[in-house]
């Protein structure tokens, strides 16, 4: 693979990450589609509910915000493709492996797609560390 087709590789990979958080900060902010995603039939959002929605739904449109700007430059901000890695997919496989454990088993496709978007963000950092390395030879 090329190097540019690397940097292209790892801009997909960014803008993936970057449409799956803001899916999920539309999701976070209208409880009701957060339910629809995560196989979760309770309607009855209390105001408590509705407030801890609100504050993940503004981290999640904080860290959408991230991945297009590291989309813009992969190999100079190739941080923000590591730091998405671990901790934050790493926390949510493990949210995701927790709920399958005690039953819920609308936890499987998020356990997957966050697998998904783990590998392609960590071959991202290697591969734009790679080409950082490159340019500093």
């Amino acid at each position: 693979m090329t190097r540019n087709n690397k940097i292209l590789a790892m801009k997909s990979v960014c803008w993936a990450g970057c449409a799956a958080d803001a899916l999920w900060t539309v999701a976070l902010a209208w409880p009701e589609l957060y339910g629809v995603l995560t196989g979760q039939t309770r309607v009855d959002i209390d105001l408590e509910w509705r407030l801890i929605l609100g504050v993940a739904a503004s981290l999640m449109a904080g860290w959408t915000s991230l991945l297009a700007w590291a989309a813009q430059d992969p190999v100079e901000r190739r941080m923000v493709m590591a730091l998405t890695a671990m901790p934050v997919l790493i926390g949510l496989i493990a949210v995701a492996v927790a709920g399958i454990v005690f039953g819920d088993s609308g936890a499987l496709w998020i356990l997957i797609k966050c697998c998904l978007l783990f590998t392609a963000m960590a071959w991202g950092w290697m591969t734009a560390r790679g080409i950082a390395r490159e340019k500093v030879r």
